[in-house]
């Protein structure tokens, strides 16, 4: 994302440069193709000056066509800027020298309006940055706003952000937002930022497991339903039950409570209470993985890892693959070590759950409402019937998934696996 050293390539670059390759750069989406028609080739990374028939505008000779040199283009295209940002050598200083560019910054937590063709600015810590520009914004049902982006550099040309009260939420894990910049001579329609700036706390229970060829639910206090082992419910809880975690073997599983309790069942091994606002925990092959509400991720006898950058609400998931891990937050971000498949946006309540594909290059998270996104491999199956009781976990098994709402009541779709109705408990799932 680094621009060019000396002035005078500058002048040879915004004329097309000198002999230029014979193939331009691989093109990843056509100008035609957004911005109403009028944005301008977003290219894949290549040391080719032109890409279907445009010179770059600025970059650097290693890879001509990175984010901030898209951004340049399309602002020279629309004659809102004339070739590249002076005094910007990474996309980060596009927002800390947005004055110098006689351009209006607007950093986030007090984004008031956005106007399509805005640039929206991330930063990263010992980083470059990023950069995307501003296609198009739509109203969410519960007053937020849908921002569509559209980045070069990036393995997603097209990104969406959610924006509300004022705050722009990171598409990008470890990504925080610096903020929008904005030409005066932009002058688009305004929309304005709805809804609240933070996200309501979600407050689960133990929610639903596959076990075997069985379904495992799990309430607050403890108690378990539809598993294959003899179960009582732990009688020294601190706090309450948030989730389960099942042993490889399928064999037995852990409880884990809010405080860091942790009560194994069946072969489940013993471990320490780890403390920390634990709000969820996973099984790996090498063992237990728990994550609290700010995102640091705990195994048994190692130090935790640091809180992501750039998140928003509480992380309330974690769920591991042969890859990596992933974390939920209930602003509906993914970060984690596992590939990232996409971020949930236009959800009308919390991101409450997550549950992994079988093959791990996945997901569908689940918010209160019932509603459920799916990403990578994962298909959309249905959601809760309108009306339903309110969401608390998703489970994705060989052939479908289930969701339970907080009253117990279960809903398979696809083929997945049914459980029976939980009676007789007490707290919530």
């Amino acid at each position: 994302m680094r621009k060019i050293i000396t002035a005078g390539m500058v002048l040879g670059l915004l004329a097309g440069g000198p002999a230029e390759a014979s193939a331009g750069a691989p093109l990843r989406m056509a100008g035609t193709a957004w911005f109403a028609g009028g944005g301008v080739p977003v290219c894949a990374s290549s040391t080719a000056r032109t890409c279907a028939g445009q010179p770059h505008v600025g970059g650097v000779s290693s890879n001509w066509w990175q984010c901030v040199e898209l951004a340049q283009r399309f602002y020279q295209r629309r004659g809102w800027h004339k070739g590249i940002f002076a005094g910007v050598g990474i996309a980060s200083h596009i927002f800390t020298k947005a004055s110098a560019l006689r351009m209006a910054p607007q950093p986030n937590g007090a984004i008031t309006d956005i106007v399509p063709g805005d640039m929206i600015v991330m930063n990263r810590t010992g980083q470059a940055g990023h950069v995307v520009i501003v296609e198009s914004v739509t109203p969410n049902r519960d007053g937020t706003r849908s921002v569509m982006t559209v980045g070069q550099n990036s393995k997603v040309v097209r990104n969406p952000m959610r924006w509300h009260g004022g705050v722009l939420d990171s598409f990008w894990a470890s990504y925080s937002v610096a903020g929008v910049v904005r030409s005066p001579a932009n002058i688009g329609i305004l929309s304005y930022g709805g809804g609240a700036p933070t996200y309501e706390e979600v407050v689960n229970g133990g929610g639903i497991h596959p076990i075997g060829t069985t379904l495992l639910s799990v309430t607050s206090t403890g108690q378990a339903f539809g598993g294959p082992l003899p179960h009582g419910a732990p009688t020294t809880v601190t706090g309450r039950i948030v989730d389960a975690a099942v042993t490889p073997t399928g064999n037995g599983y852990w409880l884990a409570s809010s405080t860091g309790q942790l009560f194994p069942y069946g072969d489940a091994k013993p471990y320490p209470t780890i403390k920390a606002d634990i709000t969820a925990i996973t099984t790996t092959d090498d063992g237990l993985l728990l994550t609290d509400a700010l995102g640091r991720v705990f195994a048994p006898g190692k130090e935790p890892t640091r809180s992501p950058e750039g998140y928003s609400g509480r992380f309330i998931d974690i769920e591991a693959t042969k890859d990596g891990y992933w974390l939920l937050t209930s602003a509906g971000q993914i970060h984690g070590t596992a590939p990232w498949h996409g971020n949930a946006t236009t959800f009308d309540a919390a991101i409450v759950a997550m549950s992994a594909t079988p093959t791990g290059k996945g997901y569908v998270l689940l918010d209160k409402t019932g509603h459920v996104y799916a990403f990578g491999d994962a298909k959309h199956l249905g959601d809760l019937p309108t009306g339903s009781p309110e969401a608390a976990d998703i489970t994705h098994t060989a052939n479908g998934y289930t969701i339970i709402t907080k009253t117990g009541t279960t809903h398979s779709f696809g083929n997945a696996p049914t459980a029976p109705a939980a009676k007789g408990f007490a707290g919530y799932f």
